[in-house]
C-alpha cells in the first residue's frame, strides 16, 4: 500500500503482471471535477451508471468520413480480437467491413478448392469472358430481375 498524493490515501499498487489503462470513454464528461458515486460494487455497476460512449470518425474504403457512436456496456465491449470481444459487433461500420471481409475469404477460398475455375482464371481469354459474365450477372442483381 502506498499513498495517493493528492488524496494522502492509500493505493494497492497493480500487480506486474497485469495491465491497467485509464482513459476518458465519453465526451461529455468535464475534466477536473470527477463525480464521486458510492453505490458502485461491481464493473457491471459502473458500466450501468456512467454508459460510457465516444463518438468516432472512421474512413471508409471510398475515403469518405463516417461517424458512429461506440457505447460499451461490459469490458467484452472494448474487445476486437480473438472472438471474444464485441467491438466489431456493436458497431454498424465495422460489422459491415467484416462482413465484406468474410465474404471475400470465402470466395477466395472457393477459388482455391475449384480446379476448374483456377484453370479458367489462367487463361487470359477464358478469364475475360468470365469476367463479362460476372458483370452481366451483377448488373442483372442490381437492376432486380
Amino acid at each position: 500500500m502506498t499513498p495517493d498524493q493528492e488524496s494522502n490515501a492509500k493505493v494497492s499498487p497493480v500487480d506486474c503482471n497485469k495491465t491497467l489503462m485509464i482513459d476518458q470513454y465519453t465526451s461529455d464528461a468535464e475534466p477536473g471535477n470527477p463525480e464521486f458515486v458510492e453505490d458502485i460494487q461491481s464493473i457491471s455497476d459502473a458500466f450501468a451508471h456512467f454508459k460510457p460512449k465516444v463518438e468516432v470518425d472512421v474512413t471508409d474504403e471510398n475515403g469518405e468520413t463516417v461517424n458512429e457512436t461506440l457505447k460499451f456496456g461490459e469490458i467484452r465491449d472494448f474487445e476486437a480480437q480473438g472472438g471474444k470481444g464485441r467491438l466489431v459487433e456493436n458497431s454498424e461500420f465495422l460489422s459491415g467491413v467484416k462482413s465484406k471481409i468474410d465474404t471475400n475469404v470465402k470466395i477466395r477460398k472457393s477459388i482455391e478448392q475449384s480446379r476448374k475455375l483456377r484453370e479458367i482464371l489462367k487463361d487470359e481469354k477464358a478469364k475475360a469472358e468470365f469476367k463479362e459474365l460476372l458483370e452481366a450477372m451483377l448488373e442483372e442483381i442490381e437492376s432486380g430481375k
